[in-house]
């Protein structure tokens, strides 16, 4: 009598353990099917830091198959993507588009994609007019535009990079522009005295502008070149 009592324990605990198990292995395969799969994967920027709320659309022939967007861990999650190639959208305000085509082909497989943002862009643009590299700094403007086309300091930034290229009567008059239409500041009033002073041979329109950096802000450089200006015009 007990062994048949055991053994109906034993099977009873068997066929829970089963039933757990199965529970188990659907629940870690859910979303997944012979062709399709939950795709997962995450946004992150040039520190490596997460992009949150990022648009990230699954595209296909027609369009937009199926869109998400990205959590403050800049993580993402699309339903039902069919193994094959497949190509995601991913867009926010402030940083570049970008299309990404991979193959998916495991329900494991994480896809990692880096964004660039307009301030990013803006620090290659003047770490490369720093350096020299026209060409460098040149397709950064132009993606800068393309993100903002009134963007105040990329035209700062195009205006040095014409000084830097000899081109000081062109970035003299985008700066006098940017000035009138934008407001200046001191950056801009220094950098147009130091156009005028060094580059153009006009010592009176230089002193005008030092002294509208002088109203902006105390400089005693500013100062003492006013002053060996002044000395120089004469009484």
């Amino acid at each position: 009598m007990k062994s048949r009592v055991s053994s109906a324990l034993c099977a009873t605990a068997f066929l829970a353990a089963l039933s757990l198990s199965v529970a188990c292995a659907s629940s870690a395969h859910e979303g997944i099917t012979a062709t399709s799969a939950v795709l997962r994967g995450m946004v992150y920027n040039e520190n490596r830091a997460p992009v949150g709320d990022a648009t990230v659309s699954l595209m296909g022939k027609d369009g937009v198959i199926a869109s998400t967007r990205s959590d403050v861990r800049g993580r993402y999650i699309l339903s039902g993507v069919n193994f094959g190639k497949v190509t995601l959208h991913f867009s926010k305000p402030d940083y570049e588009s970008l299309d990404w085509s991979f193959t998916f082909d495991a329900p494991a497989q994480v896809v990692y994609v880096r964004m660039v943002d307009l301030s990013e862009l803006l620090d290659d643009a003047a770490d490369s007019i720093q350096k020299r590299a026209w060409d460098s700094a040149t397709s950064s403007l132009k993606r800068i535009r393309a993100l903002d086309p009134e963007n105040s300091v990329a035209t700062y930034l195009q205006a040095q990079l014409l000084a830097s290229q000899g081109k000081a009567p062109e970035a003299a008059t985008l700066l006098e522009r940017l000035a009138a239409e934008k407001g200046t500041n001191f950056a801009i009033e220094l950098s147009l005295a130091d156009l005028y002073q060094y580059k153009l041979s006009e010592p009176a329109r230089a002193l005008e502008h030092l002294k509208r950096a002088l109203v902006i802000q105390d400089d005693v450089d500013v100062e003492n070149r006013v002053k060996d200006l002044e000395g120089q015009a004469g009484p």
